[in-house]
C-alpha cells in the first residue's frame, strides 16, 4: 500500500446470486470444465494452496496464476505481480461463496491490489469484464446446468471516437434496435448478426466499454460485445457462448462473426 496519505487503495467488489448448489458453484470456480463454461474457454486447475489456475482464449495462449488460499466450499484466491510505472504491483483476485437459505449461492469477487488512483481507468474496464463473466456464470449454472458452452468470437481493431456511435452497432455491424446507448439492463431490444434479425434481452450496458445479450432463439446464448481501452483507435472482441445449439444453427453466426471483423477492422499502425 503507498504512504500517501492522498492516495487510497481500490478494490473491486461484486457480488451475485446463484439458483444453484454449492458444491456446484464451487466446481464451477475451481475446476477447468467448470471455467471453460462461463470464462476462458480453455482452462486447467491445480487444485489447492500453491496449485494453479490457467486460462486462456487460445489454447496456445494460456494464462497461468497461482492459487494463494484455498478453502473448500468457502474461499479460492489467486494473485499474480504486475508491472506499473517501473515496479510490480501484487494484485489478488478473491472468490467467496456462501450458502444462503433458499437454496442460493451468493458469489462475492473481490479483485484487489490497485494502490493508487492511477488504476482507475483500469479498474473501469475490469468492472464492466467481471460484471459480464460474474452473470455468465449464473446464466451456465442456472439455464445451461452440465451444458458444455461453445464459444464463437471475433477480435479486432476499429476506431470511433468517444461519444459517437460505435461502428460494432451501425448499419454494417450487428445493427442494433433501439440504439445501444439507451438501452438498459432488462430491456428487449432486436439484433441482426449471421443474415437473422433476432429478440434479445439486455443482460448489461457499461456504459461505452461493454453491452451483453441473451438470445432466447439462440437457445438463450450470450452475446457480449468489449471495448479494450478508449482511444479512437481500439481493439474490440465480440464473444459469442452457444449452449446445446447444433452446427447447422451455428455455423452462419461463426460467418457473422467473421463478416463483421472483415469489414469493420482497421489495420495495426
Amino acid at each position: 500500500m503507498t504512504n500517501d496519505p492522498a492516495k487510497k487503495e481500490r478494490a473491486l467488489d461484486l457480488t451475485i446470486d446463484i439458483d444453484a448448489t454449492l458444491e456446484e458453484v464451487w466446481q464451477a470456480l475451481t475446476t477447468g470444465e467448470g471455467i471453460a463454461r462461463w470464462f476462458g474457454p480453455y482452462a486447467a486447475v491445480t487444485p489447492g494452496e500453491g496449485g494453479s489456475v490457467s486460462v486462456g482464449w487460445d489454447p496456445k495462449e494460456m494464462w497461468d496464476t497461482p492459487i494463494t488460499v484455498w478453502e473448500p466450499l468457502k474461499r479460492m484466491q489467486t494473485a499474480s505481480e504486475m508491472p506499473k510505472d517501473g515496479r510490480m504491483v501484487r494484485l489478488a483476485v478473491d472468490y467467496y461463496v456462501e450458502a444462503l437459505q433458499g437454496g442460493k449461492v451468493r458469489v462475492r469477487l473481490v479483485h484487489s491490489g490497485f494502490d493508487d488512483d492511477s488504476w482507475d481507468g483500469y479498474i473501469d474496464g475490469l468492472d464492466a469484464g467481471w460484471t459480464f463473466f460474474l452473470f455468465n456464470l449464473k446464466h451456465a449454472l442456472e439455464r445451461h446446468r452440465a451444458v458444455a458452452r461453445q464459444q464463437l468470437s471475433a477480435r479486432f481493431r476499429t476506431t470511433a471516437k468517444d461519444g459517437e456511435d460505435h461502428p460494432v452497432f451501425g448499419a454494417k455491424g450487428l445493427r442494433v434496435r433501439p440504439a445501444v446507448g439507451t438501452l438498459r439492463a432488462g430491456d428487449q431490444c432486436h439484433l441482426s448478426l449471421g443474415g437473422g434479425d433476432v429478440d434479445a434481452t439486455v443482460a448489461m450496458n457499461h456504459k461505452s466499454r461493454a453491452i451483453a445479450f441473451v438470445v432466447p432463439a439462440w437457445n438463450d446464448a450470450l452475446l457480449f460485445v468489449e471495448r479494450e481501452g478508449m482511444k479512437e483507435t481500439h481493439t474490440v472482441g465480440v464473444w459469442l457462448s452457444l449452449y446445446g445449439v447444433p452446427e447447422t444453427a451455428s455455423a452462419p453466426l461463426r460467418n457473422g462473426l467473421a463478416d463483421l471483423q472483415s469489414t469493420l477492422s482497421v489495420p495495426e499502425a
